[in-house]
């Protein structure tokens, strides 16, 4: 029997169930294997044309699932989904199911082509994608969803010849190659009900077509799902303006984007590609509803400290907007347990994700959000991103349809990771120029303390690129930062020494206990320098105190005060202000 054979049983079973179906709405195959429901009316309808209307008994909800199978049920234990899935997995065997007419129309595996179905080799294009990243860890938790779900069937239930080998995957999945899970999930006997790939088939036909319980009952779950026969036929469009309306026992769709002669369109919802890859096997090209995922695991009290200072952490329900949503919410001692989860979108870089980068590089003498940590948090949010955008690759065949979804998904990734790099640097831009009296870089020392440069030429280095090119920028700060530290011994100086650096090189060196391991691993560097300058150059590294103890502080100094910036390394120091 053809698909639109099928879709013309299904049609005339919900219309002999009470299900109102306008006559001037005809599916029929728009292009090869692409069918869609056209408006056939001659003119644009006044007001928001209703092309379907399903009543209450054609809906599955768990509810339906708990009516038919809940005797089967040792325990009811298990999220309201869960036992609708297993609820779809029983009834699309039983030809006479009241709603086999419909079950039978839904794509199988298969078709779905899920990237959890997926081979090893297109699987591997995903990866340094976020889906590459998540899939394993997301199957993970559909098995033990499948797990739990199964244990709570009742022993006496029969239950196909295949169950105790079913069960026997649970316990073996986690040594399985994608090979290997390619095979077994391709593997979809529907009469082996209870089997994992049933019950991965249920989970993406909720995650396909559900919609939310709760609009036909507000006593239903937020996740809680339910399926609408016929409705679910139509296809997706994110810009197609349609309303969902519940009344005398109806759910009733309408739509204010009709076309006469131009298909109907349901709206899913604003989806990014991963998610449509996921749940229906298909992408959008140049998806602006795509986004890119950046997981950062912190320790608890660093994460508590962030928390007690005012930025908000995102957890993931305030990502999820599905309506099959896993179990288990989140509480406050698993919500971030395995990291914290931002997304970038095409227009926006979160503010909270921004803020917490900056105070990931809180040193012990900061409190609040200092201009340095504006800084270098801004600094290492754009290496995160340039590491992510690079374990991208963009080689991917275009020999297949599948293979084109793919490389849509990562060109959008792609570009999002650009967009969001581009916005860093222009930030980072803005803030060096509106704060660039609080700041000091080794070329503007080279230009204002003449003496000092002149002092580097007897270690070879002529000019400030000189000491780029032999990559001795750190050394040269370490001398500079205990110059200014002596400012006082220099009489005509001073004002090329800022103030503020000595008065925290100070406070360090009083504060301070320098351990035997630091003497061990600076006495080299320092026996390198300062005898042969001391000596060669007086009136610079012969006044005040030079000893192997202000060259270790002047190291500590520089991580303090300094941030390291762009493809060259450049380190800046930075006055501790705060916003």
């Amino acid at each position: 029997m053809t698909k639109i054979e099928l879709i013309n049983k299904l049609l005339k079973w919900a219309e002999l169930n009470g299900a109102q179906i306008s006559p001037d709405v005809e599916f029929k195959e728009i292009s090869k294997n692409y069918i869609g429901a056209i408006y056939k009316g001659n003119k644009v309808p006044d007001s928001p044309f209703c092309p379907i209307s399903i009543p209450s008994k054609l809906i599955i909800t768990p509810q339906t699932a708990f009516k038919e199978f809940s005797k089967l049920l040792k325990n009811t234990d298990i999220n309201d989904n869960s036992i609708l899935k297993l609820h779809l997995c029983h009834e699309r065997l039983n030809g006479n199911s009241f709603f086999y007419p419909y079950l039978n129309l839904l794509p199988s595996l298969s078709e779905i082509d899920s990237p959890y179905t997926w081979s090893a080799n297109d699987k591997s294009y995903l990866q340094g994608t976020n889906l590459g990243n998540s899939l394993k860890e997301n199957l993970v938790t559909l098995v033990e969803e499948w797990w739990k779900a199964i244990n709570a069937l009742h022993d006496d239930l029969p239950k196909p010849e295949q169950h105790y080998i079913n069960m026997k995957f649970y316990y073996e999945y986690k040594f399985y190659t994608d090979d290997d899970l390619n095979k077994y999930l391709n593997d979809e006997n529907i009469e082996n009900w209870t089997s994992f790939p049933n019950y991965l088939w249920a989970s993406l036909i909720l995650k396909s077509r559900s919609f939310p319980a709760y609009l036909i009952d507000k006593n239903n779950k937020q996740d809680s799902a339910m399926l609408l026969p016929v409705v679910d036929l139509l296809n997706h469009n994110s810009k197609s303006k349609v309303h969902w309306d519940v009344s005398d026992n109806y759910f009733k769709f309408s739509s204010e984007s009709i076309v006469p002669g131009k298909e109907i369109f349901n709206n899913y919802g604003l989806k990014g590609n991963e998610e449509l890859l996921l749940a229906y096997g298909f992408c959008i090209e140049n998806n602006l509803q795509d986004s890119v995922a950046l997981k950062i695991k912190m320790p608890e009290e660093k994460i508590k400290a962030i928390e007690e200072y005012g930025i908000k952490l995102p957890t993931i329900d305030d990502y999820t907007n599905s309506v099959v949503a896993n179990d288990a919410p989140s509480t406050a001692e698993t919500k971030h347990q395995d990291g914290v989860l931002f997304f970038i979108n095409n227009e926006n870089i979160p503010s909270n994700l921004i803020e917490t980068f900056q105070f990931l590089v809180q040193n012990e003498w900061e409190t609040g959000i200092t201009l340095r940590m504006k800084l270098s948090g801004l600094n290492h949010l754009r290496a995160a991103l340039e590491t992510k955008k690079n374990l991208l690759k963009l080689d991917v065949p275009q020999d297949s349809q599948k293979h084109k979804y793919i490389l849509w998904y990562i060109e959008s990734q792609f570009k999002i990771f650009t967009s969001a790099i581009k916005s860093i640097k222009r930030m980072e831009k803005e803030i060096l120029k509106d704060e660039k009296t609080h700041l000091t870089t080794l070329k503007n020392v080279f230009k204002k303390d003449c003496k000092f440069q002149q002092s580097m030429l007897f270690l070879g280095f002529a000019d400030y690129d000189a000491v780029l090119e032999s990559q001795f920028q750190d050394q040269c700060w370490l001398l500079w930062l205990i110059r200014c530290y002596n400012r006082d011994q220099y009489t005509n100086d001073s004002e090329c020494l800022p103030m503020w650096i000595h008065d925290l090189f100070v406070k360090l060196r009083k504060n301070t206990d320098i351990s035997a391991q630091e003497v061990l691993n600076y006495k080299p560097i320092y026996e390198n320098l300062i005898p042969d300058l001391s000596v060669q150059i007086p009136e610079i590294y012969g006044k005040g105190q030079w000893t192997l103890s202000e060259f270790i502080i002047a190291a500590k100094l520089l991580d303090l005060v300094g941030f390291v910036r762009g493809k060259e390394q450049e380190c800046i120091l930075v006055e501790q202000t705060y916003s």
